[in-house]
């Protein structure tokens, strides 16, 4: 998948997890950008072209840094009766941004779930390396002490059923749902997933409530095993543009 978006009167063409360096833009490191002047995306030899613009498409992107370009040096020497020699530079305010969600996307959200998957493991083997390093410890002190468990018990797993269904899932499908692919990192597989949970409408998303969206993810981690990816931020914001056109 990609998407060619326009900033700071430039164009790029980006993928999912692609870095940028663009000219500045607000943030600081960390913070979600959205991109909503988006002159194309597509796959697979299809593509879908704006007029100039995509209506209602989106990319998302992650700040990593602001910084400045290297200099630039700008000489002038005019040889004449007069003459006069200028030396000037420059260094450019610049921000590199990874792209995080594009219209359409089905491999994005796949790896942003694997990257979502790394990261919790990641955060696991730390905890229990702090852990076992804690009981070792407290062995050492207070020899006469009970020993420590090796292993902390897991944290139970999600259970659906300790979940309520939101109100506004449809029971039966619909012919003149809204197109799903438009919010980022979502394509047709993540569409039909949806689809299937009881999700047709952009409005759905307006309406949920914070324990509707615990629901939502409890449902794709338990029951999809999460091959959907919804980011609560980045897809809220699209709605709220594709709910004023």
């Amino acid at each position: 998948m990609f998407a060619v978006i326009k900033t700071g009167g430039k164009q790029y063409k980006v993928a999912v997890n692609d870095v940028i360096k663009i000219e500045k833009l607000a943030g600081e490191a960390g913070d979600t950008l959205t991109f909503d002047n988006v002159l194309m995306h597509g796959a697979n030899g299809s593509a879908t072209v704006g007029t100039p613009m995509v209506s209602g498409a989106v990319v998302t992107g992650e700040i990593l840094e602001q910084f400045r370009d290297k200099k630039v040096i700008a000489f002038k020497k005019r040889r004449r009766k007069h003459s006069s020699m200028t030396k000037k530079g420059h260094r450019q305010y610049l921000t590199a941004v990874r792209i995080k969600g594009i219209p359409g996307d089905e491999d994005g959200s796949k790896s942003n779930a694997a990257q979502k998957e790394a990261r919790d493991a990641a955060a696991k083997a730390k905890a229990d390396e702090e852990a076992e390093s804690a009981a070792a410890s407290t062995a050492t002190e207070a020899p006469a002490a009970a020993a420590p468990a090796d292993e902390a018990p897991a944290a139970p797993a999600k259970n659906i059923d300790d979940y309520t269904r939101p109100n506004n899932f449809l029971d039966a499908p619909v012919e003149d749902g809204d197109d799903l692919t438009k919010l980022p990192g979502l394509g047709v597989a993540s569409q039909k997933q949806l689809n299937d949970m009881g999700i047709y409408y952009y409005r759905q998303f307006d309406e949920f409530s914070a324990a509707d969206w615990d629901y939502v993810e409890a449902y794709i981690e338990t029951q999809l095993e999460g091959r959907v990816k919804v980011d609560r931020p980045s897809i809220m914001v699209q709605i709220k543009k594709l709910l004023e056109e």
